[in-house]
């Protein structure tokens, strides 16, 4: 047996000693004498005999110590796992733009440039209903709304749904990217029948800082109407969840947390969440680059976040199952624009070199390049760099639009790791920090009861299904918050 390369072994003064795998996910909380005994297995030195079984098998339970080829194995499953999911063909996923018209003039966003296109024609709609029915392999679908704005096109979001729906798939829960504008009461009371479970909404901070960001394309306030119409949702008898998106960069940064409150406090028991997203507009638009923030400043953007509790984990704790897959990896997952074209990601959308094909083509896929590309070219399990990175299992990947401009258009400016890779021990820590608040929390409110002498080791994430054993051997997820995690963002996130 030998030392994980995935193991990150670490210790502070106040928050005690620790080993986290990425191959198993697992963090593992050590008194002073096992932590030195991993200190010796990291040197390369054998575990101790005298070392209790219980402990050595969770070693080798978790990864922490391996035989030699079983990281490789463990690998090449979740490799197969991957390519499993890319090419499964019995869901199909689309994400629907009805028009790439909008009726604001975002300055960072990366449509900027394609404001004055048309709606998606009834011949396309018709079209694209044929389409979806010849998807012989598919058995579900299901359906993003997207744009431009696509509250413009509403009629059409209302017909291609009953259309859509009447195909006989089984029909996954919708939902619609929308800057919130047009959100009236007459489309929230349709809401429910088209099946959307959930909106997302920008605001980009208090009135005054969003009104200078996200205004109308005559640059006139979009704030309070969008708030208006924000409440208007959550006070109908929609039964789906809203998610408010604040754009972060060096001009707004500030005022995320004030925002945040302001709208928890007044949506108080709603399904309401609000969350960073972060402005990377990867040299592509006319908007000041200067003001994104750069990797690191957002990695410790989030970890400041994380000590005010505004993660739905309690802290940066990395997800399981990371796999790199979205859309744009999929063989069945497409964004379909106004025209009919079809794309991989939605950062391609309205740019021609990125089409992959169109509905109204003899052969659907017009660029079988730039599909191998985005399924198999980018596929981090391939990736050398990836191979030897600690943090694989828990990366992914990353976004493979970034991956793909990184590899295929020699953008040495494109980073595609996830903030993990700088910055893990830092999560982790984080981590840790809200756990121990909250198992304090937990003593204060059981009256009588006394502190518990922590054992040699236990393991603190995943929680076990089962109390501590005595000896040593001692969650799944803490109580939800109404905000998601900030983590990178997906790049099919609108902005």
């Amino acid at each position: 047996m030998h030392w994980s390369q995935y193991n990150t072994l670490f210790h502070t003064e106040r928050l005690g000693h620790y080993c986290y795998n990425a191959l198993s996910n697992t963090l593992i909380e050590l008194d002073e004498a096992h932590y030195g005994l991993l200190e010796g297995c990291r040197e390369g030195q054998s575990a101790p005999g005298a070392v209790e079984d219980g402990f050595l098998g969770l070693l080798r339970e978790k990864h922490v110590l391996v035989q030699a080829g079983e990281e490789e194995d463990v690998l090449l499953v979740r490799r197969h796992r991957r390519r499993a999911t890319c090419f499964d063909a019995s869901t199909l996923g689309l994400t629907i733009c009805p028009t790439l018209r909008c009726n604001f003039r975002c300055p960072y966003c990366f449509e900027a440039s394609q404001q004055d296109g048309g709606f998606m024609s009834a011949a396309t709609q018709d079209r694209l209903v044929e389409w979806v029915a010849e998807q012989e392999d598919a058995r579900s679908l299901s359906v993003a709304w997207y744009g431009g704005e696509p509250l413009l096109a509403f009629d059409t979001v209302c017909s291609l749904t009953e259309r859509l729906r009447a195909l006989g798939l089984a029909y996954a829960k919708a939902s619609m990217v929308t800057n919130g504008y047009l959100l009236d009461g007459a489309k929230i009371a349709r809401l429910g029948e088209l099946g959307i479970a959930s909106v997302q909404i920008t605001l980009d901070g208090p009135r005054e800082v969003h009104d200078a960001r996200r205004v109308l394309a005559d640059g006139g306030p979009t704030f309070d109407r969008i708030l208006g119409n924000v409440t208007a949702l959550t006070d109908s008898g929609w039964d789906g969840r809203c998610d408010i998106r604040v754009n972060v960069d060096k001009r707004n940064l500030d005022g995320f947390l004030t925002l945040r409150a302001e709208l928890l406090h007044r949506f108080e028991g709603k399904k309401l969440s609000v969350y960073p997203g972060h402005v990377d507009v990867l040299g592509d638009q006319a908007y000041d680059t200067c003001s994104c923030l750069a990797r690191d400043d957002w990695a410790s953007f989030a970890l400041e976040l994380a000590r005010h509790w505004v993660f739905t984990r309690g802290g940066l704790h990395p997800a399981d199952g990371a796999d790199g897959t979205c859309v744009a990896t999929r063989r069945q997952g497409f964004v379909v624009g106004p025209e009919g074209e079809l794309y991989k990601c939605w950062t391609d959308v309205g740019r021609p070199s990125m089409m992959v094909g169109s509905i109204h083509a003899g052969e659907t896929i017009t660029d079988p390049v730039l599909v191998a590309r985005y399924a198999t070219g980018v596929d981090p399990y391939s990736d050398p760099r990836c191979r030897v990175c600690a943090v694989l299992p828990i990366c992914g990947g990353g976004c493979a639009h970034r991956r793909l401009l990184a590899k295929y258009e020699g953008r040495e400016d494109v980073d595609s790791c996830s903030l993990y890779r700088t910055r893990l021990q830092d999560c982790l820590e984080s981590y840790i920090r809200v756990k121990r608040s909250r198992e304090t929390c937990a003593a204060l409110l059981r009256p009588g009861t006394t502190a518990e002498e922590r054992p040699a080791w236990r393991v603190i994430s995943p929680a076990p299904e089962q109390p501590p054993a005595p000896q040593g051997g001692a969650r799944r997820q803490a109580p939800r918050t109404t905000t998601r995690t900030a983590k990178e963002e997906p790049c099919h996130k609108k902005m």
